[in-house]
């Protein structure tokens, strides 16, 4: 990308940014929604050769915490709207069907699957902290005859799941309030799955995972969401610190291992050291 390219981005980025600032809410709409795909069109159109570049030329005031902290903001609305209607709609399936980032979790599903596996593992059960308000993860991996132990932090995004879950009548996914940390899985586990946005810092994603890896089964795998290039506005990158104690085996990348599709995290294998 020429330097003319990389204002235009910059632009697009920042100008996005500042619109969705500007709504009185983040839930999900006509104006909202086309935001939220502006944002990551913008983000998903430069390579990671060239990303750098882009964020150097960011504004301070507009920092990659600021994006990340409005994504956040409007994932978690979009999740509590659809978890709710699906709760309350006479048909969930078909409720559920009209969910516009079904596909993404799919692929990216499919992409830490197709990884787990390389590694000589064939998950029977999941631990997954941090599930939000629709776990679509838990969906998925269900789909795939895995059993998966749902935790979060937050009361209302445990009822929302287990209510939509309860409607959509998936097997083998369980649901528990408790911080991610504190989490007590039915049974050994052969993934311990963190979620992208689970710890605020390095530092917390490690204190997480220290205790998390009590639960794996021999022979299991950490696998935590991360984020490459310009695909960091997004979701955090997890750095070495957040692995402490775990010897990384493999990384999945959206670039490489799912290239043309709309999945933004890549993802980080570890063992216990």
């Amino acid at each position: 990308m020429n330097p003319g390219a990389f204002e235009a981005v910059d632009e697009r980025l920042v100008s996005t940014l500042d619109d969705l600032l500007d709504q009185q809410s983040l839930a999900p709409g006509i104006v909202v929604n086309a935001l939220f795909n502006r944002l990551v069109t913008a983000v998903l159109s430069v390579p990671e050769s060239a990303a750098d570049s882009v964020l150097a030329a960011l504004p301070p005031s507009r920092s990659p915490e600021v994006f990340r902290a409005v994504a956040s903001a409007g994932e978690h609305a979009l999740e509590r709207v659809w978890a709710d209607r699906i709760a309350r709609s006479p048909d969930p399936s078909a409720a559920f069907a009209q969910f516009p980032y079904r596909e993404n979790y799919r692929l990216l599903v499919e992409m830490e699957l197709q990884a787990v596996r390389r590694q000589g593992v064939t998950p029977r059960h999941v631990l997954l902290l941090g599930s939000g308000p629709l776990p679509l993860t838990a969906l998925c991996l269900a789909e795939h005859g895995i059993a998966v132990h749902c935790v979060d932090h937050d009361a209302e995004a445990i009822r929302l799941s287990s209510a939509a879950f309860g409607r959509l009548g998936a097997a083998g996914v369980t649901f528990e309030h408790a911080e991610a940390a504190a989490a007590t899985p039915p049974c050994p586990v052969d993934v311990v799955l963190l979620a992208g946005l689970v710890g605020s810092d390095d530092a917390a994603k490690a204190d997480v995972l220290g205790k998390a890896v009590t639960h794996l089964a021999p022979n299991g795998l950490v696998l935590a969401r991360s984020a490459r290039g310009l695909r960091t506005l997004l979701y955090p990158r997890v750095g070495p610190e957040a692995l402490a104690g775990l010897t990384v085996v493999a990384e999945a990348d959206p670039e490489v291992d799912a290239p043309g599709t709309d999945v933004i995290n890549s993802a980080i294998l570890a063992r216990p050291a």
